[in-house]
């Protein structure tokens, strides 16, 4: 199972974290979020409802952007 990575295309926290995951090379699922309309699962894994979110394989939850680039940038 990828990661799943909860996002918004014009969110300028979510583009970093898609350009670290790219980068990266790592393969991850891609849930665009509509911010008026946001997804139940969404706020299961972060509270917060705030994108970027990345719903690692494990159940583990990264929910700040700068985070998620780290992790990526580490694998």
């Amino acid at each position: 199972m990828k990661p799943l990575l909860y996002t918004f295309r014009r969110c300028p926290y979510a583009i970093r974290a898609r350009m670290a995951i790219t980068i990266s090379g790592i393969e991850v699922d891609q849930q665009e979020v509509n911010l008026r309309d946001k997804p139940a699962a969404l706020f299961e894994c972060s509270p917060k409802g705030t994108v970027p979110v990345l719903k690692l394989a494990d159940g583990r939850v990264i929910d700040e952007s700068l985070d998620i680039m780290q992790w990526a940038l580490a694998q």
